[in-house]
């Protein structure tokens, strides 16, 4: 078969499409925010594609600890909702206080509610969630949510269970049920907060990742300054990839 010349620059394109948009492939060294915001420790999630970043704060001058974390992840469809969360007392779903983020039908704005999963299925309107959150923002793609917040949590507590999902509705600001499949089943894992690192719902070691970066304590008490975004690949990686591909390429 003849050779086919595809010129180098659609191959670019190509490349450049893929690398734009890396918060889509959601993994910890892909992302990156435009508030130039960076977090000490990341873990790409077991399930549903999710990936949480998260800093914690707790010193000698602080009457509780804070925690800071950005929570990415697909809903079931543009039209869904993401929510991420922590269970003081079991690795469940019942009994966490979660934040639940979604896309308002009118505007299109996102909005995060906080969200007690008393029962199972949860009572709506929920009671309120244990956690003061002084600060949370959400954001969305096209393709992925993010949930942004700082929680105060008291000084003692040092690891905590969290659980996480996604679903496919919202109807006058009530999440329809997530699925049932074996992901959406198992999504809970633990965080050892003192020690930046994550494990699984049965204490094994989870995948993630640790920066050099501090964290600030006062960040936790003031939130975020001008909002974190899901951001994009380092420019110097995007255009080295350009550069490799710069000639022609030969399909034969």
């Amino acid at each position: 078969m003849a050779a086919l010349r595809l010129p180098a620059l659609l191959l670019c394109f190509c490349i450049a499409t893929l690398l734009i948009s890396p918060s889509h492939s959601q993994t910890c060294a892909s992302q990156t925010f435009t508030s130039n915001k960076t977090y000490a420790n990341c873990v790409e999630l077991p399930t549903l594609n999710a990936v949480l970043h998260w800093d914690y704060a707790n010193t000698a001058r602080l009457y509780n600890s804070y925690l800071s974390i950005a929570f990415l992840a697909r809903p079931a469809s543009p039209s869904g909702w993401i929510a991420w969360g922590i269970n003081p007392d079991k690795p469940q779903m019942v009994g966490t206080q979660a934040l639940l983020a979604y896309r308002k039908n009118d505007s299109g704005s996102m909005v995060v509610r906080p969200f007690n999963i008393d029962s199972k299925p949860p009572t709506f309107p929920s009671a309120p969630i244990s956690f003061v959150v002084p600060y949370v923002s959400a954001e969305y793609d096209g393709e992925v949510m993010g949930i942004f917040a700082t929680l105060e949590l008291p000084k003692n507590m040092t690891s905590v269970n969290h659980v996480w999902n996604v679903g496919g509705q919202m109807s006058d600001g009530v999440p329809a049920p997530h699925a049932v499949e074996p992901e959406n089943l198992s999504s809970v894992g633990t965080l050892d907060l003192a020690n930046g690192t994550a494990g699984t719902a049965n204490g094994t070691a989870g995948q993630s990742t640790s920066s050099t970066t501090d964290s600030s304590a006062d960040e936790g008490r003031q939130g975020h300054s001008g909002g974190d975004r899901i951001g994009s690949l380092g420019f110097g990686l995007f255009v080295s990839v350009l550069v490799m591909a710069a000639g022609t390429v030969i399909w034969s």
